[in-house]
C-alpha cells in the first residue's frame, strides 16, 4: 500500500469514504503520483492569476479563499473543509491561471499531483469526472446564495450566518470552536473591526456564543438560538 492510499486510510470516515468514492477508478500511476504535502497554518499556497501546475486535495485542515479586487481590501469570502479539490475548477473551465488566492487558515495536509497527470486521469474517468463537476456545482451555489443573502443582511446577522455555516462544517460532538481574529471575521463579513468587536460582544451578554480567551464557542443549544435568530430574517429554506 503506497502513502496516499495509507494517509486516506487513516481519516475520519466521512472524508476516507468521499476520496475512496472519488478515487474508485484511478489508476495505479496517480495513486503513486500523489504526494503527501503538510503546510502550517497562513501558508498562502495558491495565488490569483498564477499558472495552474498542481491539484491540491485539501484532506485535513481548512482553508480560506481571499480576494483582494475592490481597493486591495482582503475579503475572505468562503472556507473549504475536507474533502476539497483545488485546481480542479480551472482544469474543467480551460482556465491556464489560477482564480482566486488561497491560505490555510490551520495547519493542512494535503495530496498533491501535477495538473498534467490530474488531467491524464480525469480524461479517462467519466465517473471522476461527473463527481468533480457535482461537487463544483454545489460549491457555486452555496456561493451564489450566501452571497445574494449578504446583501440584505447588516451587523450581527452577518456574523451569525457566517457562525452557522462554521459550526455546520466543523462542529465536534456538538461544540465549534472558532479561533478567529476580528480582523478574520471582519474580512469574511465585510464589516469593520469596530462592528465585529460590538457584535461579538453583544452575542456573549446575551448567551448565542460563549468565550474562553480569543476562542468563540458555540455549542448545540447556542447553534439553534442563533439558527432561530436568521431564521426570523430568512427564509427557512435558505439556511
Amino acid at each position: 500500500m503506497n502513502d496516499a492510499m495509507s494517509l486516506i486510510n487513516e481519516l475520519h470516515s466521512e472524508p476516507r469514504e468521499y476520496l475512496n468514492n472519488y478515487l474508485a477508478n484511478a489508476p495505479k500511476w496517480l495513486l503513486e503520483a500523489f504526494k503527501i504535502v503538510n503546510l502550517k497554518k497562513g501558508t498562502t499556497f495558491i495565488h490569483e492569476n498564477e499558472n495552474v501546475d498542481t491539484i491540491y486535495i485539501l484532506v485535513e485542515g481548512v482553508v480560506k479563499a481571499t480576494d483582494y479586487r475592490v481597493q486591495e481590501i482582503a475579503y475572505d469570502y468562503t472556507r473549504f473543509y475536507p474533502v476539497e479539490v483545488f485546481g480542479a475548477m480551472e482544469f474543467l473551465m480551460g482556465f491556464d491561471l489560477y482564480r482566486t488566492t488561497l491560505v490555510t487558515e490551520t495547519d493542512c495536509r494535503f495530496l498533491c499531483v501535477s495538473k498534467d497527470q490530474f488531467s491524464r486521469w480525469m480524461l479517462s474517468d467519466i465517473h471522476a469526472v461527473l463527481e468533480q463537476v457535482k461537487a463544483m456545482g454545489v460549491y457555486l451555489l452555496e456561493q451564489v446564495r450566501k452571497e445574494r443573502l449578504f446583501l440584505f443582511l447588516q451587523g450581527s446577522d452577518r456574523l451569525f450566518l457566517l457562525f452557522m455555516e462554521i459550526y455546520r462544517k466543523s462542529s465536534h460532538r456538538g461544540t465549534c470552536r472558532i479561533q478567529l481574529a476580528r480582523k478574520d471575521l471582519s474580512n469574511s463579513t465585510g464589516l469593520c473591526i469596530k462592528t465585529v468587536n460590538r457584535c461579538v460582544s453583544q452575542m456573549e451578554e446575551k448567551g448565542y456564543i460563549s468565550r474562553e480567551g480569543r476562542t468563540i464557542i458555540i455549542d448545540e443549544e447556542q447553534y439553534r438560538r442563533i439558527k432561530a435568530v436568521v431564521a426570523e430574517k430568512i427564509d427557512e429554506n435558505e439556511i
